[in-house]
């Protein structure tokens, strides 16, 4: 286009404020007319029609941008035990949750997030009572929650049928994101109970000469499904189970059932225990004096971070699986670890992963719809549509057809370093779906 001067841009800017369409239908401008006006050049017209795209846009970006700030916040229900025996699990999602909304400063596509936090105390009666109070009365548009599978399994049917999305940040159970449950509003972050209990198991069988296990867990859905998964993992290598150990969960002695662990001709020992009540049973497994006798293994709940401190030496040299690590070299994770490092004054731990990624999750598709998040199925198509997008602490984040989140497994010990317990990775898993590892009870 060809250069205009300063006379022909001020004329350009009154044609815009007194008439613009009339001016530049008519052609008037520079010269005389048939009617006794000034004639517009080509040059002048074209900018014209330059400065009236430019106002038609300006308009349209401040009408979208009010419209979003009259809708109102984007409301985002918390839904996590922060009373009871995982209380510290619940904490550690809820600030890697946090921490990725601070980063965007609590706001995604031109709209505010409001976070409304409810406790399900590890309850399912309580959970379901506390999801309908987030969706019916909050009229909140995203839950993030549950951290148990029985509250998972609880509020499942309820909240398929609502006009909200879900993403679960820890509840584990295979079945939520089976054929049979899985639902298009709901997305999960965390691996399933086979996704790392069913590879560990072929690890241990491979890596070590064990080959007669005993198994231990609370009893509930998690820890059922968990050893579930490993003993058939297990059994298919050419293993043998000869016992299996269910306490209720918060047991405080673990004597009587350490006394039927110690089965004769049992090689080592695979657990999944949670919270405080994986303290005691690690602390109490060495009491009784069976860590010399059968190494103790796990799911990385038995060892997580957060307890480590608090477990002391009695879990240096237990192997775990899990999906994450903060010792994970990546310049993601390195920026993730030195955020919370910030702003908790301590490393991240599995749950505050989870939660991040949960929370990641929500503010993505937030800015990618530009605040429009009233729709379930479509914010559900657009989740599925940006998820490669997303690089989380534990690397590229994938989903399959059931909205289950596609991972590594990572194989750690307990050491010690520069004084303190860590979860050191020794070993991974090859990238991990739910259909690789459901064979066993998935038929479909």
């Amino acid at each position: 286009m060809d250069r205009i001067d300063k006379n022909h841009v001020d004329r350009l800017i009154h044609l815009n404020y007194i008439g613009l369409f009339k001016y530049a239908d008519e052609g008037q401008f520079n010269g005389i007319n048939e009617k006794g006006g000034t004639k517009m050049t080509g040059v002048e017209r074209q900018w014209v029609w330059v400065g009236l795209v430019l106002l038609i846009s300006m308009f349209f970006v401040a009408g979208s941008s009010a419209l979003a700030a009259e809708k109102g916040p984007i409301k985002v229900g918390i839904l996590l035990p922060y009373t009871g025996v995982n209380a510290l699990a619940a904490k550690l999602t809820n600030d890697g949750i946090e921490l990725y909304f601070s980063e965007i400063g609590l706001k995604a596509g031109g709209r505010a997030i409001q976070v409304i936090k409810e406790d399900t105390e590890l309850n399912p009666t309580v959970g379901l009572t506390k999801v309908r109070r987030l969706i019916e009365q909050q009229k909140v548009d995203f839950v993030i929650g549950p951290l148990s599978s029985a509250v998972g399994l609880a509020i499942h049917d309820y909240v398929r049928k609502q006009k909200v999305v879900q993403v679960n940040p820890v509840a584990t159970t295979r079945e939520l994101t089976s054929p049979e449950k899985a639902s298009e509003n709901i997305f999960r972050v965390c691996e399933t109970s086979d996704q790392s209990n069913y590879p560990m198991a072929k690890w241990v069988y491979k890596n070590t000469q064990y080959r007669s296990m005993v198994l231990s867990s609370a009893d509930w859905a998690a820890g059922h499904h968990s050893m579930d998964a490993f003993k058939a993992s297990f059994e298919e290598a050419g293993g043998k189970i000869i016992k299996e150990v269910y306490p209720k969960m918060g047991t405080m002695d673990f004597a009587p059932f350490l006394s039927v662990v110690d089965a004769k001709g049992a090689d080592a020992v695979y657990t999944f225990y949670t919270g405080t009540d994986a303290v005691r049973f690690v602390q109490q497994y060495q009491e009784f004096g069976l860590k010399k006798r059968l190494p103790l293994y796990g799911h990385n709940v038995l060892t997580d971070d957060p307890y480590l401190a608090s477990i002391g030496d009695a879990a240096l040299g237990i192997i775990s699986v899990g999906h994450y690590s903060a010792t994970l070299d990546t310049p993601k994770n390195k920026a993730f670890v030195k955020a919370h490092v910030s702003k908790y004054g301590e490393p991240p731990s599995r749950y505050a992963e989870f939660g991040y990624t949960a929370a990641n999750v929500v503010g993505a598709v937030c800015e990618a719809l530009k605040g429009e998040v009233e729709e379930p199925s479509r914010v559900a198509k657009e989740i599925e549509r940006i998820a490669s997008k997303i690089e989380t602490p534990a690397g590229p984040l994938a989903f399959d057809q059931y909205h289950q989140r596609i991972l590594n497994m990572y194989i750690m010990k307990v050491e010690k370093r520069d004084g303190k317990l860590v979860n050191a990775v020794i070993d991974k898993t090859p990238v991990v779906s739910q259909a690789d590892v459901w064979k066993y009870w998935q038929k479909k």
